[in-house]
């Protein structure tokens, strides 16, 4: 018997290989595609193709003795991976830009990503780069540079900012801080005289290898000419980009940030209070709470002293988290409540906030 399935095992394995085998042929193609869709300027996605993918992965998914859930899950993944290649070549006309703080987590994914997408990148730091070309001079820096991407801490942005400006350099000039408010001032001075500002929010982490399906904010800081060339920075990849207005971005990030942040540090600070050990809530966990012991678990590892400042700079922050406390303490409120009248008029109000019918 144990040979028997020894055997099976053996098979299986030959037959993931041949699967693996196949994808590296389906990858290889994908890139071949790439490059005919570069050299026509065809886009990178088509979404009528991708349905058309995912309805030929369901129609066999019996065939394959799987649901057409999981078929179309195969399917999604194989597309995923081949648009991410196909957005990862180079398109555009190769620039030199500078990252300032290139050698913290951020600083550093734009070096990797700017670098993929052919650029050359230099990294001013007080800490040296190990992986690209180092300049300690800031003037040296930023008179190379076609572009200069400022990716300080938030606490550290403001001044830094002001110290490139002040070199009235030709180059785009551009932020990615999580907080805007101390930087509005500069931005704003810099367009009156003239320079090419812009201010950027990736919304996601230095982790984060796909662009696809990913948020950047662009903040338009009055400078067409900064928001053109920042564009032109991200087009083709997968992306998708999202101009606001300047002054408009603290208040979306007290409550995409600023809000979501506190929501999982109290569930997490609520549980470590508990008395009850994690080992003792694991067997008992329901889907929810795992999905939410998931995200509080991420937050919990990231740097405190950057959510620190994403709620302590933030001047919307007093406003989104003393509606949070209001909506808490009448979830307690309904939820003690002899009658479900209220508690279930909450529930409806979030079912129609997402679109659902009351």
């Amino acid at each position: 018997m144990p040979e028997h399935v020894d055997a099976i095992r053996w098979h299986i394995e030959e037959v993931d290989n041949q699967i693996m085998d196949l994808i590296g042929q389906r990858m290889k193609l994908a890139k071949e595609m790439g490059e005919h869709k570069l050299g026509s300027g065809i886009p990178v996605r088509n979404v009528r193709v991708e349905e058309q993918v995912m309805a030929r992965f369901a129609s066999r998914a019996k065939q394959a003795d799987i649901s057409e859930e999981a078929a179309r899950s195969i399917a999604k993944i194989l597309l995923h991976e081949s648009e991410d290649a196909q957005f990862r070549m180079p398109r555009i006309e190769p620039k030199n830009i500078t990252i300032i703080g290139g050698s913290g987590k951020m600083g550093a994914w734009l070096c990797r990503y700017f670098d993929l997408q052919g650029h050359k990148v230099m990294v001013n730091d007080i800490v040296s780069s190990t992986n690209f070309p180092y300049e300690n001079d800031l003037k040296r820096a930023v008179s190379h540079a076609d572009v200069v991407v400022v990716a300080t801490p938030i606490e550290a942005a403001r001044e830094m900012l002001d110290r490139v400006l002040a070199l009235k350099p030709k180059a785009l000039i551009a932020d990615i801080t999580s907080i805007k408010a101390p930087l509005i001032p500069s931005l704003r001075s810099a367009v009156e005289k003239g320079l090419k500002v812009c201010s950027l929010h990736p919304m996601f982490g230095p982790d984060t290898r796909s662009l696809i399906y990913q948020n950047l904010l662009i903040c338009d800081c009055g400078s067409k000419e900064g928001v053109a060339e920042t564009h032109a920075l991200f087009d083709h990849t997968g992306v998708e980009v999202h101009d606001i207005k300047l002054e408009e971005h603290d208040r979306l990030m007290s409550y995409v940030l600023g809000v979501s942040h506190a929501i999982n540090i109290a569930f997490f600070d609520a549980l470590a209070n508990s008395g009850l050990s994690l080992k003792e809530l694991e067997p008992a966990a329901s889907t929810t709470f795992r999905n939410q012991m998931c995200t509080s678990l991420k937050v919990a590892s990231e740097n405190p002293e950057l959510y620190y400042q994403i709620q302590h700079v933030n001047p919307f922050t007093k406003e989104a988290l003393d509606l949070l406390v209001k909506s808490i303490e009448e979830i307690r409120t309904a939820a003690m409540a002899k009658e479900s009248d209220h508690f279930v008029r909450i529930m409806e109000k979030g079912r129609t906030y997402y679109g659902g019918s009351e």
